[in-house]
């Protein structure tokens, strides 16, 4: 398959393919971790609310962090700044 991807697209193909299994591979491990991270929480804690709650608010901030939350947080700042009127300086010479 290696072969096929390198002949019929080039080397540059090839790692952008990869790169996308490898991301989705990521993040998929990366679910499984915190919901195993909330379970033995839970375990340990013998069930207290409060640091379960915890233990899942971290883990959705992981998961949004890892699904690319950093880049959406950018991409709207960005906006904002490129939305803003112009500002203007004038200066008077007497």
């Amino acid at each position: 398959m290696i072969n096929e991807i390198v002949m019929a697209g080039g080397f540059l193909d090839l790692i952008t393919v990869k790169s996308e299994e490898v991301k989705s591979a990521i993040e998929s491990v990366t679910f499984v971790v915190v919901i195993l991270m909330v379970v033995i929480t839970a375990v340990k804690t013998k069930m207290s609310i409060a640091a379960i709650l915890m233990s899942a608010i971290v883990g959705g901030i992981v998961l949004w962090l890892v699904n690319g939350g950093i880049n959406v947080t950018s991409d709207l700042a960005r906006d904002e700044f490129d939305s803003a009127p112009a500002i203007v300086n004038t200066q008077t010479v007497l």
